[in-house]
């Protein structure tokens, strides 16, 4: 990390948040990049996968853990810990979508499928798919907040329960939505177009929140158009956008808005267990 890049970190001792740096974000990234890729060529190749995917996932790890404190923003214990929510949170919506409610299906070979016809390696990339999410979310150059902000519209002062409660809200309610509306022409989106309204118009969206949904309103969908149209990984019902459904363009967009909120959170949680 340069001595340039150094500075302008908060540091990890005053930041509410920990904030990451180039190198950080960089590896977070790459493995992004490199398993999208395998996607692309390799999805239906089950051993290759399911060899591949933990190995690039365990070095990340090693590369991670070589990384100075100041670039990581937190220690080992806080990693395993958030790493670990990750994965159960990645894990278990997808399963959940795919398996018990049938929203979409996956169309790569799979192990077990009397348990699920998910790839195994795929639930294991969910779980860095959000792990590189919360690094997007507080990489410095995009100006993370210091600390989640916590104001309801009409009401004075920080109110955090509230704001998780609401939040959490729209999320079960469009998920519940969409396990039984995913075949619907109009009501497969309309609740995550109201979702996202009444975010905005219930909470306070910063410029930091405007990147993130500038990002995710091309990446979201693109990689997902790259994984079906190239990777044939799955598909999806209604799928006008290059095989990606609209419903699913916003869904990205809700989760930048909720889920940066609450990784940010989640961050000073894991941080602080760690003492």
């Amino acid at each position: 990390m340069s001595e340039a890049v150094a500075t302008t970190l908060p540091s990890t001792e005053t930041a509410d948040t920990p904030v990451i740096d180039d190198w950080a974000f960089g590896i977070d990234a790459g493995v992004i990049v490199v398993i999208s890729a395998a996607i692309a060529t390799l999805s239906h190749q089950l051993a290759v996968m399911t060899i591949l995917v933990p190995a690039v996932l365990v070095g990340r790890f090693v590369l991670w853990a070589r990384l100075p404190a100041r670039s990581r923003g937190h220690g080992g214990r806080a990693e395993a810990l958030l790493c670990l929510v990750c994965l159960a949170l990645g894990a278990f919506n997808d399963w959940s979508s795919v398996v018990r409610h049938q929203v979409y299906d996956y169309t790569v070979p799979h192990y077990f499928p009397a348990l699920t016809t998910i790839p195994l390696w795929m639930l294991l990339y969910w779980g860095m798919i959000l792990r590189f999410f919360v690094s997007l979310c507080r990489w410095h150059r995009l100006t993370p907040p210091r600390r989640p902000d916590s104001r309801v519209r009409g009401l004075d002062g920080d109110h955090p329960w509230l704001k998780i409660a609401l939040q959490l809200v729209l999320v079960l309610g469009t998920r519940q939505a969409i396990y039984r509306l995913h075949d619907d022409p109009w009501w497969s989106w309309l609740p995550f177009a109201g979702a996202i309204a009444l975010w905005l118009v219930v909470f306070r969206a910063t410029r930091h929140d405007a990147k993130l949904l500038a990002l995710f309103a091309v990446g979201g969908p693109g990689i997902e158009i790259l994984y079906i149209q190239v990777g044939s990984l799955h598909l999806y019902h209604l799928g006008w956008l290059g095989g990606v459904p609209l419903w699913i363009a916003l869904w990205w967009l809700l989760a930048v808005l909720v889920g940066k909120d609450l990784s940010g959170r989640l961050l000073r949680l894991v941080r602080g267990a760690e003492g």
